[in-house]
């Protein structure tokens, strides 16, 4: 039982360790890396908006979301490509790439620092974000099918770890099995709620 024990507290301390050094390297490099992930935030919005919206006028395409549903489909329909093949090459040569770059670098920076939800990056880093809705979760919820069965892993562990909430990996989760259901979403803090005579998926977390 003693050495059990002794083993139990060994685990602990080094845990607690691990985690002190890596909140330190956070704080240490938390400009640089809040504008690392801005970046990548952005450069992966900005590009996925283009081929819904065809500008990269952010204010016009908050302006658009705004509308109602009826209005909305009607605008974006309105600015559709003419040619597939544009769409098809902005995806292949500009987002589909850069899908993969930016999930093996947050891939990295989660190992280094372990996942750097926004609650945790506003301990250290009191600015604005350049994009209120800046959320580095996004990145991996638009990784590329190769990398899933890594995500699952590394993810489930900042679960365990508490690192992200309930919702946050049920949202992950769901992205990693493919889209296919929303179960791993509601076996993970969503639920369907009808309000108003609709039906939607609603977060439990905080």
């Amino acid at each position: 039982m003693k050495f059990k024990l002794l083993v139990l507290a060994l685990f602990l301390s080094h845990f607690t360790y691990s985690q002190s050094v890596k909140d330190s390297l956070l704080k240490k490099d938390i400009v640089s890396l809040v504008e690392k992930m801005e970046f990548m935030y952005g450069y992966d919005q900005t590009l996925r908006e283009y081929t819904i919206y065809k500008t990269f006028d952010k204010s016009e395409t908050n302006r658009i979301e705004n509308l109602r549903d009826s209005l909305k489909m009607e605008e974006i329909s309105s600015r559709q490509f003419e040619s597939e093949d544009v769409k098809r090459l902005i995806w292949k040569k500009y987002i589909n790439p850069m899908d993969a770059e930016r999930t093996e670098r947050m891939i990295e920076i989660t190992k280094k620092y372990v996942f750097p939800r926004v609650k945790r990056i506003r301990e250290y880093y009191k600015k604005d974000f350049i994009d209120p809705e800046f959320n580095p979760l996004i990145i991996f919820v638009h990784s590329p099918k190769e990398y899933w069965k890594e995500l699952k892993e590394l993810m489930l562990n900042e679960y365990k770890q508490e690192r992200i909430n309930q919702c946050q990996y049920g949202y992950l989760l769901w992205h990693f099995t493919g889209r296919k259901s929303l179960q791993p979403m509601l076996d993970n803090g969503y639920e369907m709620v009808t309000e108003n005579g609709r039906t939607r998926l609603k977060s439990t977390c905080d």
